[in-house]
């Protein structure tokens, strides 16, 4: 037996499944239309060939042995350029590159994110074979800075 309201239930049901199938089949779209902005801002470094070989020979006659480690020199670079890191390179990530295997002409990438912000920064190190002659050994090579970049995620 059926009440008296039976066909507005059943009307007023079926308008609510349309309307959440029509939700769903738009859903897709209403996500397609919100595009992540990503600005990005990056510098590469020109390497003065003279400076970096002064640098060498400074590190070779026994001074700044930082400078023979990637994540510090990095990490330097890092807190020239982002004001509220700590300088601690233990808070960087290694993103890409080969420090040993890479041999004297070796490139590394380091990334830090501060924690609530939608900042990342990327900084890439090098080391070159041109420098084997000053520095005698490929262990002994100076890192240079050779690129950094900020990426602001909005």
């Amino acid at each position: 037996m059926r009440t008296p309201g039976w066909k507005m239930n059943r009307l007023a049901a079926l308008e609510m499944a349309g309307a959440l199938v029509a939700a769903m089949a738009l859903a897709p779209v209403a996500n397609a239309t919100k595009t992540r902005h990503v600005e990005r801002i990056s510098q590469e470094r020109v390497i003065d060939r003279a400076h970096v070989e002064n640098l060498q020979r400074w590190v070779s006659a026994g001074h700044a042995d930082w400078c023979k480690d990637a994540r510090l020199v990095a990490a330097e670079e890092l807190w020239r350029l982002a004001p509220d890191f700590s300088g601690d390179g233990f808070e960087m990530s290694r993103v890409s590159g080969d420090a040993v295997a890479g041999g004297s002409n070796a490139r590394v990438t380091f990334e830090w994110a501060p924690l609530g912000r939608r900042t990342i920064y990327r900084v890439t190190v090098a080391r070159f074979d041109w420098l084997l002659p000053i520095a005698k050994e490929t262990e002994s090579i100076v890192w240079v800075p050779i690129s950094a970049e900020l990426r602001r995620h909005e």
